[in-house]
């Protein structure tokens, strides 16, 4: 009996650990969840704490870089045909001047140049730069130009080829100087082809020494708001506006007075001041890089695919003075036109004419194909009809052509 009562502790016991077991075992198991989402949580938030600090440092060096780059290159932006520096406070223009043979020319010549150029300094009013930068020469432009004009060449060659040896087959009784002639004229076509190709390949050659460099020469015009005076009551647009014009009316003014050298000058466009700011502070790149193909194949898009503020406004008055003056013509001819046709309803030309009063006083007319009424009515009346009563548009749209 004690044994059976033993048992049956033993049994309840065990009944007891395995229940404590399970409630301890969920009770672990829910400890367990809750303690890896506390954990996770805590990941994602240290991780997004790390995501922020990351981009507030990346933002932080962007923009102290950007404040070094700008400090560094000393001008804003490229726009408008112009250099913006100082926040909008100072805008410049460059010219492109083309070099001349000054050794080759004659004593009288160089002195006629020296004389020029003596003027020009004195004309000068107002403060300009020259600028000297070496590039690595580049002969890509003039070698693509080299290819268009042989192949047009070599497609008239064999064009004539074709056609000579068509002609001789067809002709068995040439005579011998035909055939030297056309023997001539193919061996001379021929070796033009082969004298363009050695041209191109001496090019090509010539152009992969980089150690050819060149120099272009500028002149730089620049203009201070300061020197407009009081500004405040301006928007940045109006300043700008009126920056570019002062600027365009001064480098034609230096173009004019520089000519009397007999240099040529070109006001540079955006696309080239973009081209002449970068091969400035990128020297080393500027001769891996072609800049002019970058800008012809759209890397800047900005630059290459729309048009210039100027160019625009430019444009819309030009239209606008289109519309006003097609406007007013319109108007002018419609009057004329309507006092035409008032002249021709209160004067009776047929009255003032003495054949047609002695006609209808001695005998009535016969219609026939010559003396048709209607006929003769728009012959003694100088004013037509037709021209009368047409569309004025349609009339301007004639005479405009």
């Amino acid at each position: 009996m004690l044994n059976g009562i033993s048992n049956g502790i033993t049994i309840a016991l065990l009944i007891l650990i395995f229940i404590l077991g399970i409630i301890g075992g969920a009770f672990f198991v829910v400890w367990f969840q809750r303690r890896k989402g506390r954990l996770e949580k805590d990941n994602e938030e240290t991780e997004d704490f790390r995501k922020v600090a990351a981009e507030n440092r990346k933002l932080e060096t962007q923009a102290a870089r950007e404040e070094k780059i700008k400090d560094f290159m000393d001008f804003d932006k490229v726009e408008d045909d112009m250099i913006i520096q100082d926040n909008g406070n100072r805008f410049c223009m460059v010219i492109r001047c083309m070099g001349i043979n000054y050794d080759l020319m004659s004593e009288n010549e160089m002195m006629a140049v020296e004389e020029g150029f003596a003027n020009f300094l004195n004309t000068l009013k107002f403060p300009i730069q020259l600028y000297v930068q070496s590039r690595t020469l580049d002969l890509s432009e003039g070698i693509s130009k080299y290819r268009e004009r042989l192949s047009l060449l070599k497609e008239d060659a064999d064009r004539f080829i074709s056609n000579a040896m068509r002609a001789q087959r067809n002709n068995p009784n040439m005579s011998q100087e035909q055939e030297q002639k056309i023997d001539y004229e193919i061996k001379k076509r021929r070796n033009l082809l082969d004298y363009g190709n050695d041209i191109i390949n001496y090019v090509e050659r010539m152009s992969s020494n980089r150690d050819i460099l060149q120099r272009k020469y500028y002149m730089v015009c620049s203009y201070d708001t300061l020197e407009m005076g009081f500004t405040s009551g301006y928007t940045q647009e109006d300043i700008k506006d009126m920056a570019y014009s002062e600027l365009f009316t001064r480098c034609k003014t230096l173009q004019s007075a520089i000519y009397s050298c007999g240099i040529e000058t070109e006001i540079l466009r955006t696309e080239d001041l973009a081209e002449l700011l970068f091969i400035a502070y990128n020297k080393d790149d500027a001769s891996a890089y072609n800049v002019k193909e970058g800008l012809d194949n759209g890397i800047f898009s900005l630059f290459t695919t729309a048009d210039s503020v100027k160019d625009k406004k430019r444009y819309a008055k030009v239209q606008k003075m289109k519309e006003e003056a097609f406007i007013e013509a319109q108007d002018t001819l419609r009057n004329a036109m309507q006092k035409l046709k008032e002249a021709s309803n209160l004067v009776d030309i047929s009255d003032l004419t003495d054949t047609s009063n002695a006609q209808s006083n001695t005998a009535p007319v016969t219609p026939t194909e010559n003396n048709n009424p209607s006929t003769n009515e728009n012959t003694n009346n100088p004013i037509n009809d037709d021209f009368i009563n047409a569309d004025p548009n349609a009339l301007l749209d004639d005479i405009l052509g």
